[in-house]
């Protein structure tokens, strides 16, 4: 039975194990070869009747079965992976479980037991766990609030709401620290009493934090740099909705120094959004940033509840951002490599391509991950891809974006001087000199104004 199992001889193998299979010694073994090589041979329902059968002993892999047998009769029909209903069903869970969601007060929905903070939604409950000395009860509303619309506003109106008090604006910047190349440049640039926060997934997944935990500790002990570091499950919210685990919206990853903004003094929060995604849509076509709907709701609807949004190298690209940690002395600590090993990266993923390739750091070109982005139409964050691509001199294997090659990208690692106007009065000039203290700045007429790679 074992040797067929292992050469994969399914038929074989459960031949042998049903002449063994109402042996007590023997039964489980048996039972597992044989629902697992129902399995290995597709037949999803053998897998859920035998499941039934032995009592359930087998409920992981019949609820793999019945997710694949639910798309194979309608793949848009909207169910959840075992995988993440197993995430979903073992997370932590508070006291107080019979809380519901309110829609009309909003602020109602978040409470405290011991040093962990609640956010009841509309599918379960999310949680932060804050500094010991932290109380809710001295948390403005307006923060706890805007938290809800940045959680949930993707699927739920009622976040939207107007804030009717106001909240007195704090002395201190903060930054949404992820410990990768933009976040870090954002830390350069700003003033060096910024706090740092980072943002813990609490979870197990692919993500692995040693890469970031390295370069925390260095800001930490080594620079003197205030860090807060909290962890988080709030990124399981969007799989609710049928959506891979990630940031519901861009600011998510900043809720837990919205939570904490009375708490340390909080005035501005940045974020380490690069140019490729402000002045730049999606990395390709330029736009009037400032003049975006997403900018001016953003910037009121933060400082409605007290706080300024501050986006520090808006003006800088991710080239730009790379520049700025290689000219400083950060770079032999920071690695944007989310699966890395603490040291390296894994030489595999879409980062390691274009944040790693350009640093000199090794990275595989015919890594699936990086073909599939490289390959796409159109191509993820084109801009800075495309001057990757240049620098690394790897034109040869990208034929089929040779028109767009064509472009001269020898300005990317220049900044835009627009983008000064948008930081926030009180840091602006400290700001905008750091940023020039490593990269020079455009000269008119802008080039990157000039940007449509796809003529959209």
């Amino acid at each position: 039975m074992r040797r067929a199992y292992n050469k994969g001889e399914w038929e074989k193998a459960r031949f042998h194990a049903f002449k063994i299979v109402d042996r007590p010694k023997e039964q489980e073994l048996a039972r597992s070869v044989i629902i697992r090589s129902y399995w290995n041979q597709e037949d999803t329902a053998e897998v859920i009747r035998l499941n039934l059968l032995w009592g359930n002993s087998f409920e992981e892999l019949s609820m793999k079965a019945k997710y694949v047998s639910q798309k194979a009769i309608s793949p848009n029909s909207k169910v959840h992976h075992p995988r993440i209903l197993k995430l979903q069903n073992g997370q932590p869970r508070p006291q107080n479980e019979r809380k519901e969601w309110n829609d009309n007060d909003i602020e109602s929905n978040f409470w405290q037991e011991g040093s962990r903070v609640w956010m009841v939604h509309p599918h379960g409950w999310t949680f932060w766990d804050m500094p010991e000395s932290f109380s809710l009860s001295s948390t403005h509303p307006n923060l706890l609030k805007l938290t809800a619309e940045i959680l949930l506003y993707p699927w739920m109106n009622s976040t939207k709401a107007p804030f009717v008090k106001t909240r007195h604006i704090g002395s201190l910047p903060a930054l949404a620290f992820s410990a990768g190349t933009d976040s870090t440049a954002a830390a350069l640039v700003m003033p060096k009493n910024t706090i740092l926060g980072y943002h813990r997934r609490t979870f197990e997944s692919i993500l692995d934090h040693r890469n970031a935990d390295r370069l925390l500790t260095h800001m930490k002990e080594e620079k003197g740099r205030k860090v807060v570091d909290i962890s988080s499950n709030h990124e399981l919210i969007r799989t609710y909705y049928y959506k891979q685990i990630g940031f519901s919206s861009d600011f998510s990853c900043a809720t837990h120094l919205i939570l904490l903004a009375d708490h340390c003094d909080i005035g501005a929060l940045a974020f380490g959004m690069p140019l490729d995604n402000t002045w730049l849509a999606k990395g390709r076509k330029f736009r009037e940033f400032t003049e975006t709907p997403y900018f001016k709701y953003w910037t009121e609807r933060f400082l409605s509840a007290g706080i300024e949004l501050f986006l520090p190298i808006a003006g800088v690209s991710e080239a730009g951002a790379m520049k700025i940690c290689q000219d400083s002395d950060i770079l032999p600590y920071l690695n944007s490599c989310l699966r890395g090993d603490g040291i390296e990266g894994c030489g595999k993923c879409w980062k390691c391509f274009h944040k790693n390739g350009p640093l000199g750091r090794p990275f595989d070109i015919q890594a699936k991950e990086i073909q599939t982005f490289l390959k796409r139409k159109p191509l993820p964050t084109a801009t800075h891809a495309l001057w990757a691509l240049q620098q690394l001199k790897l034109e040869s294997e990208v034929p089929e974006l040779s028109s767009l090659l064509k472009t001269d990208l020898s300005w990317w690692t220049s900044s835009y001087p627009p983008a000064k106007e948008i930081l926030p009065l009180r840091w602006r000039e400290e700001t905008w000199q750091k940023i020039h203290d490593f990269l020079t700045p455009m000269n008119e007429p802008y080039p990157v104004e000039s940007i449509n790679h796809y003529n959209e």
